[in-house]
């Protein structure tokens, strides 16, 4: 079986994520003089790697076409969950941490398969399992609370070298999986499917896997999402996820992940979830209401579809002419 050289991925779509990344931490710095130490950069990575796990997943959904909306249910009920059952020992913990990750395979697995096998709309398919996660979640945890062990979430926010926290290494490990990933023959497969499911299949590639696969890996990293908020929280919410499903796509789509498919990747959406939180912190800093905070996200959402939709007619037009 031949590997298809899939040549958009080698390209650097995490650019625009970066550079406004760099800017905002500029304007950070002057409106915040004790900005940019490693005891803040800690924390900004504690605040937002829910939502970089969050979006990672979904990443891994949309470079293939799709879309997930069920992250965010899978978030509620894996907080809910790890909230009520874990309990102060590590068997407990490490027992309960993959029942959650099972619960978002189940669920990633699930859509994949019904998507695939019966051709329904993936929106479709991920509201409906959304919902159904939601309810489940309700019915463990009707109201906010429970009270995770103290154990775990000192281990969650724990500093290493007492400065750098766990969730900076997490980043790391992030990135350095997803360098090595992109370049295995699943990475590959993943962006072709992406970019031409047709093509891809009659060059061998078993695109019904690679579906399964990304819709598998989008139900684990919510999963993850949801048991980490319940240590940097401490608590759980049946309506835990609701906010990160659309600030999930929004940090993909920042990141220069298509929503069309073929173009993208983590490193980005990295860098897309740390530009959404900072808008937020920027505005608190600057003395500005929260609530123009979605407003913000949202028009920079709308610039990074304009620029990401604008390049591609551009690269498709020389394409046409070369």
């Amino acid at each position: 079986m031949s590997v298809i050289k899939h040549k958009k991925y080698k390209k650097n779509p995490a650019l625009v994520s970066v550079l406004l990344f760099f800017f905002l931490a500029a304007l950070t710095c002057i409106l915040q003089t004790e900005a940019m130490s490693v005891d803040w950069i800690s924390l900004k990575a504690e605040a937002s790697m829910t939502l970089i796990l969050a979006a990672v997943g979904e990443t891994m959904v949309l470079l293939i076409g799709g879309i997930d909306l069920s992250i965010a249910g899978v978030i509620s009920l894996t907080n809910s969950f790890s909230a009520i059952y874990m309990l102060d020992s590590g068997v407990s913990i490490i027992t309960v941490s993959i029942l959650c990750i099972l619960i978002g395979l189940s669920v990633g697995l699930f859509n994949g398969f019904v998507i695939q096998k019966f051709q329904v709309q993936p929106f479709i398919v991920t509201f409906s399992t959304w919902f159904i996660c939601g309810g489940i979640a309700y019915l463990v945890l009707p109201k906010d609370g429970g009270k995770p062990p103290a154990s775990f979430a000192d281990a969650m926010v724990t500093k290493i070298g007492g400065k750098v926290s766990v969730a900076v290494l997490f980043i790391l490990l992030l990135a350095a999986a997803w360098f090595y990933f992109k370049k295995t023959r699943l990475g590959i497969y993943v962006y072709a499917v992406g970019s031409n499911d047709k093509a891809a299949s009659l060059n061998g590639i078993n695109v019904f896997r690679v579906k399964l696969f990304a819709y598998a890996a989008s139900g684990v990293f919510a999963a993850l999402a949801g048991v980490y908020r319940t240590a940097v929280v401490t608590s759980g919410s049946p309506t835990a996820g609701e906010s990160f499903f659309n600030q999930a796509i929004a940090a993909s789509v920042i990141g220069g992940t298509l929503l069309t498919g073929g173009k993208g990747g983590v490193i980005g959406t990295i860098f897309g979830a740390l530009v959404l939180k900072m808008i937020a912190d920027i505005l608190v800093f600057a003395g500005v209401s929260s609530y123009w905070s979605t407003l913000f996200q949202g028009l920079l959402l709308i610039i990074a579809v304009l620029i990401s939709t604008v390049s591609e007619i551009v690269k498709d037009r020389k394409e046409m002419l070369a």
